[in-house]
Parts: C-alpha cells; sequence; structure tokens
C-alpha cells in the first residue's frame, strides 16, 4: 500500500515536537511538503527531516496535487483561516486543540470538511492515551454490569504544571513570524474584543479536560453554573449535569509545579474509577487508573491498572495516517468536537467573575 502523503502547516514549537517528529520517517506516510512563513526555520526543519518541498503558506500546499493531508499546527485562532481552504481543495486536515476561536467557526470548517467529503480532525490527544482507553474500558464494563450501581458524580480537574518535562528541543531561528494581512480572529457572537481574548484563554485551559469527560461519559450534558478568577491566570470551576442526574464539576486553571496535575474521578454507589492522565509532552509518561469497590461500605478493594507507555501525541499521529488511509472516522473528529465547543461557549458565558 503507497504511504499517506502528507503536508504540513507551521512548523514552530508544537509542529516539530508534538507531531512532525512522529510523522517523520515512518513506512506508512512521507512528509511531501511543509508551509512555513519563516523562511530560515522553514528550509532548516526541511533540510533536517528530508522533506523536499517547502511553501511560504498553505494557500500553496493547498494547490499541490502530491498531498493528501495537512497536519496544520497553528494556534487556534488561525484553525478556520488555515483549515478551511484545504479541506475545500481536497485535503483532510489535522488541527490543534482548540477546534477554532469560537462555535460560529468550528461549525464553518466542518461544513467545509463534509462539502468537500474529507477528513477533519482535532488533536485532542488525550482520547489516544492507554491509561483514557483503559478508564473508558473499566466504564463501559461497569455501566453495563452493574458492579458498581448507578453513577452519581463525575470532577474533572486540571492545574497543569510542568507540560514539557524534558522534551526534545526544537529547531529554532531569531526571526518573527510575519503578519498575515488576510487573517483576522474570528471571537464569538456578542462577546467584545476583551471577553473574545478571555474566552480564548478558557478554551485553551478547558478543551481537554471536557472532552475527556465527554469521551468517557456518553450521556449529554448540560450547563448549569459556573464561577472564575477575573485575573489572566483564571481559574475556573463550572457545575454541569448529565441526563440521568448525574452531577458534573469541571474545575481547571494554571498553577507552577515541577509535576503534572490531572484527574478525571467517576463516583457510583459502590465505589469509583480514578484516571490520572500523565504530562503531555513526556514521552515515557505513564498514565494510571484507579478503582474501588465497596459491594457494602464495611469491606472493599482497590486496583491499580497501569497500562504500557504508549506517547498520546505518537498514537494521535498513527490515527490521523490510518483515517487518512481508510476513511474511517478519528476519535477525535471535527463534528464530536463540535459539542465541546458548544458547552464551552455556554459554561463561558454563564461564568461568574470575582
Amino acid at each position: 500500500m503507497n504511504p499517506v502523503r502528507i503536508g504540513f502547516a507551521g512548523v514552530g514549537y508544537m509542529g516539530q515536537v508534538a507531531h512532525l517528529r512522529n510523522y517523520a520517517g515512518r513506512s506508512d506516510c512521507q512528509v511531501v511538503a511543509l508551509a512555513e512563513p519563516r523562511p530560515e526555520l522553514a528550509r532548516r526543519v526541511a533540510a533536517a527531516f528530508a522533506v523536499p518541498k517547502v511553501y511560504r503558506d498553505h494557500h500553496e500546499l493547498a494547490a499541490d496535487p502530491e498531498v493528501q493531508a495537512v497536519v496544520a499546527s497553528q494556534p487556534h485562532l488561525r484553525n478556520g483561516h488555515v483549515a478551511i481552504p484545504l479541506l475545500a481543495a481536497g485535503k483532510h486536515v489535522f488541527v490543534e486543540k482548540p477546534m477554532a476561536g469560537s462555535l460560529e467557526e468550528a461549525e464553518a470548517m466542518q461544513a467545509a470538511a463534509d462539502a468537500a467529503g474529507v477528513i477533519l480532525m482535532v488533536g485532542l490527544m488525550k482520547r489516544y492515551d492507554p491509561s483514557v482507553l483503559a478508564a473508558r474500558e473499566r466504564l463501559h464494563a461497569y455501566a453495563a454490569g452493574g458492579e458498581l450501581g448507578s453513577l452519581r458524580r463525575i470532577h474533572t480537574h486540571c492545574y497543569g504544571g510542568d507540560w514539557v518535562q524534558e522534551a526534545l528541543p526544537p529547531i529554532t531561528t531569531q526571526e518573527s513570524v510575519p503578519d498575515d494581512p488576510g487573517f483576522a480572529p474570528v471571537y464569538p457572537a456578542g462577546m467584545d474584543a476583551e471577553q473574545g481574548r478571555q474566552f480564548q484563554n478558557y478554551l485553551n485551559i478547558v478543551a481537554h479536560n471536557i472532552n475527556l469527560v465527554r469521551f468517557l461519559y456518553p450521556g449529554r450534558l448540560t450547563v448549569q453554573a459556573a464561577l472564575g478568577r477575573r485575573d489572566q491566570r483564571l481559574m475556573h470551576t463550572a457545575l454541569l449535569s448529565g441526563e440521568d442526574g448525574v452531577i458534573v464539576e469541571l474545575s481547571a486553571g494554571s498553577m507552577r509545579s515541577h509535576q503534572w496535575e490531572e484527574e478525571t474521578s467517576f463516583y457510583f454507589e459502590q465505589g469509583a474509577v480514578k484516571l490520572f492522565t500523565p504530562s503531555p509532552l513526556n514521552r515515557q509518561g505513564r498514565g494510571r487508573v484507579e478503582v474501588y469497590i465497596s459491594p457494602t461500605g464495611k469491606e472493599a478493594r482497590r486496583e491499580e491498572i497501569l497500562p504500557p507507555i504508549g506517547w498520546a501525541f505518537q498514537r494521535q499521529a498513527e490515527q490521523f495516517i490510518a483515517c487518512v488511509r481508510d476513511g474511517v472516522t478519528p476519535l477525535s473528529s471535527g463534528r464530536d468536537t463540535l459539542e465541546d465547543m458548544r458547552l464551552m461557549d455556554c459554561i463561558f458565558r454563564a461564568m461568574i467573575l470575582v
């Protein structure tokens, strides 16, 4: 089978460290072109990763008939600006999370993918982490078998910390990113510029965690209340409810720490399942799952699940290649991610700032 021919739109920090390194040198794909507006960075990265063609922007990439799919590693406010022309040109496209700067722009991106009959995948890489998949398997089994009784509450929080943890450094230059006169950020309808900027901060903080809850809990969620700080390093708490009366508490923020703190816990009548996800760029990081079962409340047993190491970014790249090759829907599709965007928009608009 011929390798999937991949182009890259953007080879800055995340473009190299989290993405390009997971595609270069594989037998099932070939990186045939990159588009990067910083000419020296583009030249050096192309030479280091043996990429034969270099373009100035995504429009030139879209015009290349050899390119089947594009990994667009851009600041999320540029996702629609970059992805929509690529999708319209018939390219399968991967974008980083959050999907867009507004629900309206995210919907336009998915509409472009639907019109062209191509795949739009969003970089919610935690869905590919072995610990997340192990937790999902257990949760589905308990829901089907009833061993833990009914689900009562979900609590998820991410206060961050060291998310890099000695990741391999990227190629860098002293060049600044040139202005793109065709780009203008698209903020949500009804928000002024300051609210729009705060919303982007919020999207960046909670996009993974609300997506994780939805991946692990199949019910539809409704926003009930939200509280947040006014300062720039925002701390947020939101309360949501599920169709079956499940209460969901979503807390997120930012802290300085040598470690990574992220947990998603499911509390049942007779036990709990807790998921601890690893620092994002730690290739050797391992998540874990804790299961607590207490049928009577007087005796209990615990189990710790340590899945094999499998870097989520690498597994995500493997899925994008497989989806382009086989035409299957990715676990983190654009269409599914629209629900994340809807919920985050609702939470932010409901938020009381203190």
